[in-house]
């Protein structure tokens, strides 16, 4: 009978799509979220959307009945414009005290909706900035995605156990289509996640899906398997691993300390795309660590990666899932193409969408310190923690991180990278590919043109970057021609993958 009933998605109104500004009375007041309207668009097309919110200033006798409702109804019919539907909203008018039926996390709605509209509720999802929001969703059977927008960084200290905690809008909606992969997986191959689990736990190896690339996992303990990692990338044994965590309760297995900065960063970013460089313990085995006396750790923000180490009960030591030097993946296909035969199991989680590896800080020294650029911006950091220092070019030895390397990410085909302004036409002889920022000049010039962002969106180029580099790479071109975007932002991180790709190889 499930099987025919549908999943939905329960959305928090206040902080969560529109802009919290306290009681609103007027539909003029309503600000949404820049990424509200394509992460609703995105989830529209697989499942119900519902609004569930909580108006206490009716009761209070701040805001009236009808001016809630106006507010209500220009938001429904906003994002209809827009070709998002929402099916119904459901609103509890009252105070805390006056105990009603209807009010966070009393599952009510959820369940007069569950009813009226036949829908599978442990299947659907509720995505809320408040604590009750995830309550609720564990009330009603369902799963809860607690966003730090709104209110969400204010209350996170009072949060139930919560691993979906993700920046806001747009992030819930890529863990919600990736638990969604996740099922369909396990309908296909039923037992799939205890499988991979298995292997972890008895020495194998696992290619798995995180928000930022594909990574190939191994016990993180168990040193055999984890030399099966260097084997199959055939990745020197001087670069470090990342640790993968499923949750912060497990550092102690790992380090010996954490700073208070370093706690800040957690605090705030984690599960997340942030590598953290801290004093090792002795458990952990040197060839994780390349000998070195810290070790690279970080909890990813995809929920098959969390649950996967869950389930092996171990912190899984995970370099991304290609050979050495080379384009990282960020979709299984990519991971079957260079590493067939060599895995034990592909967990095929769907695309990444971060798309470039972690944002990695050293805390080992009075000052942190910067080793690589990635998914988390720095100016988001900075605001946490202070200025960043720069690390020194890494030149013979361990590295201190992954990725420090003067070559890596590159394709086969030579890249060169443009200077900023520098005309990419000039460089037009024989088959050359262009891999261009925006739009791309005079695209009849080159044999393959791909387009990291139409509109400029670093978050969107850096989804794009390696899957449009395998596509180059493909293309048996004479050289690849790229151009940088702006570096700010994500694009420090982008930039920092094409000068590593355009750098000449050993001996060159």
């Amino acid at each position: 009978m499930s099987a025919k009933l549908t999943p939905a998605v329960f959305l928090d109104r206040d902080g969560t799509i529109i802009e919290d500004r306290g009681h609103l009375r007027s539909p003029s007041e309503v600000v949404f979220f820049p990424d509200t309207v394509r992460a609703l668009q995105r989830l529209h097309a697989h499942f119900r959307l519902f609004v569930v919110t909580h108006q206490r200033g009716i009761a209070d006798g701040i805001v009236s009945s009808a001016e809630v409702a106006r507010v209500n109804e220009h938001t429904v019919a906003e994002l209809r414009r827009r070709g998002v539907v929402i099916t119904e909203v459901y609103c509890c008018p009252h105070r805390r005290d006056e105990g009603c039926v209807c009010i966070k996390p009393k599952p009510y709605f959820l369940e007069e909706a569950a009813r009226r509209y036949g829908l599978d509720l442990a299947r659907s999802f509720v995505v809320g900035d408040h604590p009750h929001d995830v309550v609720l969703a564990d009330n009603a059977g369902a799963t809860g995605i607690y966003v730090l927008t709104g209110h969400g960084a204010k209350h996170r200290a009072e949060l139930p156990e919560c691993k979906a905690v993700v920046p806001g809008i747009r992030e819930a909606a890529d863990w919600i289509l990736a638990c969604r992969e996740w099922r369909l997986r396990e309908n296909d191959d039923p037992g799939l996640m205890t499988r991979a689990a298995d292997i972890l736990r008895h020495g194998g190896v696992v290619a798995f899906p995180t928000e930022t690339v594909y990574g190939l996992g191994a016990a993180a303990f168990d040193e055999k398997a984890v030399a099966r990692i260097f084997e199959v990338k055939r990745r020197p044994r001087f670069d470090p691993l990342i640790v993968h965590v499923s949750a912060p309760e497990q550092l102690p297995l790992l380090v010996e300390e954490v700073p208070a900065a370093a706690q800040a960063l957690i605090d705030r970013f984690w599960p997340g795309p942030l590598t953290l460089v801290l004093p090792r313990t002795s458990a952990v085995p040197d060839l994780v660590t390349a000998g070195l006396p810290t070790v690279a750790v970080r909890m990813p923000r995809h929920p098959v990666a969390l649950e996967l180490i869950d389930r092996a009960g171990t912190p899984v030591a995970a370099p991304s899932a290609n050979p050495f030097g080379h384009t990282s993946p960020t979709t299984a296909q990519h991971v079957h193409d260079q590493l067939a035969g060599k895995v034990d199991l592909v967990f095929d989680g769907g695309p990444c969408s971060v798309g470039v590896e972690s944002t990695i800080v050293s805390l080992v020294s009075a000052a942190p310190v910067l080793l690589r650029p990635g998914g988390l911006s720095v100016e988001d950091i900075e605001a946490v923690i202070g200025p960043l220092g720069k690390a020194l070019r890494h030149k013979r030895g361990a590295a201190p991180a992954p990725g420090m390397l003067d070559r890596h990410y590159a394709p086969r085909t030579p890249l060169k990278l443009l200077d900023r302004g520098e005309a990419p036409g000039a460089h037009v002889c024989g088959r050359v590919g262009l891999l261009a920022s925006q739009a791309a000049p005079c695209p009849s010039s080159f044999a393959a043109v791909e387009v990291l962002s139409a509109n400029g969106d670093l978050r969107e180029a850096a989804a794009n970057l390696f899957g449009a580099m395998r596509r180059l790479d493909a293309r048996g071109l004479d050289c690849i021609v790229a151009e940088p975007v702006p570096d700010s932002g994500l694009g420090r991180a982008i930039n920092d993958r094409l000068r590593r790709s355009a750098a000449p190889a050993r001996g060159d």
